[in-house]
C-alpha cells in the first residue's frame, strides 16, 4: 500500500490565508490527502486546490453530499460552498476548520463532533469563548477537539508541558507581541489588510491586542496558569531581562502566570530553579547563572506545523492544546470608545471593542461580558470608554448557536 493511499482523509473549512496554506501543506505531505475545500466564495476553494497544483480536471465542485461522496470515491477532489458538507462525508477523517470566524467556527465545530470527527481549528476565538464546552461534547462523542501547533497557543502549551515533564519549574508564559495599537480600527488597518491579503476585522483585532488576549485565554485554559492582571502586564522589554521585569511587576511571586512581552517575537516561558546541581548543570549548558532562565521558540510556522495536530489527532487521538476542564479565564470586552445606548455593537476586530483575558473567577463576579459572543449584542445602558462591559451594560436580541452554547457553558460550569 503506498503512503498515499494510507493516508489521512482531510477537509479544510475556509481557504483564506492559512486555509490556503494548510491545504498546499497537506497536498505535499504524502501521509494527508485534503479532498474536501470548503469556502462559502466556492472560487476560493477552487483557487486554493489549483494552487496546490490539483489539476483542474481532478476537481469537483458541489454542495451535494452523495456527488462529494462519489467523487470522493473516485479519488477526485471536492471544493463546496457549504461549510458543513465535509462533516457529513463519511470518508472524511478530519475537519481543519480555518475560517477565524466566532460564529462560523461554532457551527463547524458542533456539526464535527456530532458527526463523530476529529476537529483541528486554526480558531482561538472560539477556544477561547467556548472551548470549554466543546471539549466536553467532544469527550462524550469520543473524538478530539484541538487548536493548532505552529500557532502560538499550541507553541506555548507544548513549551509549557516540555519544561514541566523534565521537572522545571515554570513560572511565567509568554507569548511576543510585535506592536500594539489598543485602538485600532478596520479603517486605521485597511492598508496592512490589502498589502497581506486579509480581512480589515482580523488585521483590527490582530493590532488591537484582542486575538493575543484570546490566545492566552486559550493557554490559561489548558494549562491553569493565571493572568496576573487583567490584559497581562506587557512589558516592552528584551527577553533577557524580562524576569526581573516582571519579578517587580508581581508576577514572580510564586503563583503561574500567562503574560506577554511587547516587541517580542515567538513564545517562552521563564523559569526558575534555587537547586546547586541544577543551576551548575545550566551554567554548563549555555542557560545562565540563575535562578532564572528562559526557554524560547521565536518560530511560528502556523500552517506548516499544523499538520502535526491532524496526525495527532487521526493517528492518536491526542490533543495539542484543549481546555482542561472548566474555564480559568475569559477574554472580556472593553469598550473602545464610549458606547451609547441602542447602539449596536460590532463586536471583534471592530470600531467599538477591544479584549482583555480576566480571570474567570473575576469575571463571574463582575458579570463581565466575554467579547466573543459581545457583538450579537446592542447597548442598553452608557459605558465609557476602556471600561469593560457587563451583561447588565447589554441585551441580547438574537439568538445563535454561539451565544446559546456560551449560555450553555456558563450553566455547565458555575
Amino acid at each position: 500500500m503506498s503512503a498515499r493511499a494510507a493516508a489521512i482523509n482531510v477537509a479544510v473549512i475556509g481557504t483564506g490565508y492559512f486555509g490556503g496554506g494548510l491545504l498546499r501543506r497537506l497536498i505535499a505531505l504524502d501521509r494527508f490527502t485534503p479532498r474536501v475545500a470548503a469556502n462559502r466564495t466556492v472560487g476560493r476553494a477552487v483557487a486554493a486546490f489549483r494552487r496546490a497544483g490539483v489539476p483542474q480536471d481532478e476537481l469537483v465542485i458541489t454542495d451535494d453530499v452523495q456527488t462529494a461522496q462519489d467523487a470522493i470515491q473516485a479519488g477526485r477532489y471536492v471544493a463546496t460552498a457549504n461549510l458543513l458538507l465535509p462533516t457529513a462525508l463519511s470518508s472524511i477523517e478530519v475537519i481543519a476548520e480555518a475560517t477565524g470566524d466566532l460564529l462560523v467556527g461554532t457551527e463547524v465545530a458542533l456539526a464535527t463532533i456530532e458527526a463523530g470527527k476529529h476537529l483541528v481549528a486554526a480558531n482561538s476565538d472560539v477556544q477561547a469563548t467556548v472551548g470549554p464546552m466543546l471539549k466536553v461534547l467532544a469527550d462524550r462523542a469520543g473524538v478530539v477537539y484541538t487548536d493548532i501547533e505552529g500557532d502560538e497557543p499550541g507553541l506555548l502549551t507544548y513549551l509549557i508541558d516540555y519544561a514541566q515533564q523534565i521537572g522545571l519549574n515554570v513560572l511565567v508564559a509568554g507569548n511576543g507581541k510585535g506592536v500594539l495599537k489598543r485602538y485600532a480600527t478596520p479603517d486605521t488597518q485597511a492598508a496592512f489588510a490589502a498589502e497581506y491579503g486579509l480581512q480589515p476585522w482580523l488585521a483590527t483585532a490582530a493590532a488591537d491586542g484582542t486575538k493575543l488576549n484570546f490566545e492566552m485565554t486559550v493557554v490559561a485554559n489548558a494549562t491553569g496558569f493565571l493572568p496576573a492582571v487583567p490584559g497581562m502586564h506587557g512589558p516592552a522589554v528584551n527577553l533577557a531581562d524580562s524576569p526581573l521585569t516582571f519579578s517587580e511587576l508581581g508576577a514572580m511571586d510564586g503563583g503561574r502566570y500567562v503574560d506577554y512581552i511587547l516587541g517580542a517575537r515567538g513564545v517562552f516561558v521563564i523559569l526558575r530553579s534555587e537547586d546547586a546541581e541544577i543551576r551548575s548543570d545550566f551554567r554548563y549548558l549555555k542557560l545562565g547563572d540563575g535562578p532564572f532562565y528562559i526557554l524560547h521558540r521565536p518560530e511560528v510556522l502556523a500552517h506548516y506545523a499544523a499538520p502535526l495536530s491532524i496526525d495527532r489527532a487521526a493517528r492518536r487521538c491526542e490533543s495539542t492544546v484543549t481546555p482542561a476542564g472548566a474555564p480559568v479565564a475569559e477574554t472580556i470586552a472593553f469598550a473602545k470608545r464610549d458606547l451609547t445606548p441602542g447602539q449596536k455593537v460590532d463586536g471583534i476586530g471592530g470600531f467599538d471593542l477591544y479584549g482583555l483575558i480576566v480571570r474567570a473567577d473575576h469575571a463571574h463576579a463582575e458579570d463581565l461580558l466575554p467579547i466573543g459572543i459581545a457583538g450579537f449584542a446592542r447597548v442598553r445602558r452608557a459605558v465609557r470608554k476602556d471600561k469593560p462591559l457587563t451583561y447588565s451594560d447589554v441585551e441580547f436580541q438574537i439568538d445563535n448557536v454561539a451565544l446559546n452554547l456560551h449560555r450553555t457553558q456558563r450553566a455547565f460550569f458555575l
